[in-house]
């Protein structure tokens, strides 16, 4: 029986070293099954930090930085009603409508780094035109429509010229994610665009805007605008609407904003 027990105990000793090998490399998948798994969790419920909604609303954000160039195409029909203009109606073959708040800051970082450099492009050459709607956030509110309000009494009371020195203006002066400003800068940032700080102050006080920038939102809601900045570009009418248009969202640089306008520009 002892020599039967030594013969068969170095068998059983032989067979489990064939065995462990094997059995580490099923661990070894195992394992690796699990950091797979959790991997592919993760990416699913967490989305990349250039595209994740980080305002708490589903609908409506500000965290269109700038992001690679998202452009869709077949946009419903936008109208440039009584919206300001900058730019030669009457030669310009694109619009470019901006739907936009003045405390977003990505709305902010566009102003400092493309909107000149796409005026002088595009506008200045007679090419096209840029208009511009107000899209406040619920999250940046009050002074975002604040500042809305105080840019359509400028353009009420000097013009849509005045109106977009008044807009440069209030990009870079104000502070943007809802700090905005103090009273008294919206005033005198309207005295350099040329309004009279008495009719701007009487302006603002009547508070006749609302419905104005209620219908601007409204616009942007129809041509599936989600965030700010968003730019829906298209051929312009003589009845004051966009057709064949695309959207181009977020803090472009001017080379996204070439590519749509000169395809654009081609039909």
């Amino acid at each position: 029986m002892d020599q039967e027990n030594t013969k068969v105990a170095p068998k059983k000793y032989e067979d489990y070293a064939l065995q462990r090998p094997l059995m580490l490399i099923a661990i070894s998948i195992m394992f690796s099954g699990i950091l797979i798994a959790g991997t592919i969790v993760a990416t699913r419920t967490f989305p990349t930090p250039s595209t994740q909604n980080t305002s708490g609303t589903a609908q409506k954000d500000d965290t269109q930085g700038t992001v690679p160039a998202a452009v869709k195409d077949d946009v419903s029909t936008v109208s440039l009603g009584d919206d300001p203009v900058l730019g030669d109606k009457a030669k310009a073959k694109v619009a470019i409508v901006e739907f936009s708040d003045y405390e977003c800051p990505f709305c902010q970082k566009f102003h400092a780094e493309t909107s000149d450099a796409l005026v002088k492009e595009y506008v200045d050459t007679g090419k096209a035109i840029v208009s511009f709607k107000d899209f406040p956030l619920s999250f940046h509110e009050p002074m975002a429509s604040k500042e809305a309000a105080a840019a359509n009494c400028v353009q009420k009371l000097s013009g849509d010229k005045a109106y977009f020195t008044y807009n440069s203006l209030l990009y870079k002066n104000t502070a943007a994610n809802g700090k905005g400003m103090p009273d008294a800068k919206m005033a005198d940032l309207a005295v350099t665009a040329g309004v009279a700080r008495d009719a701007f102050a009487e302006c603002v006080a009547k508070n006749d805007f609302k419905d104005e920038i209620a219908n601007d939102q409204a616009d942007g809601d129809k041509a599936g605008v989600t965030g700010t900045p968003a730019f829906i570009i298209g051929t312009f009418n003589t009845d004051g609407t966009l057709t064949n248009t695309q959207k181009l969202v977020g803090a472009q640089p001017l080379s996204a904003f070439e590519k749509v306008i000169d395809a654009q520009l081609k039909k």
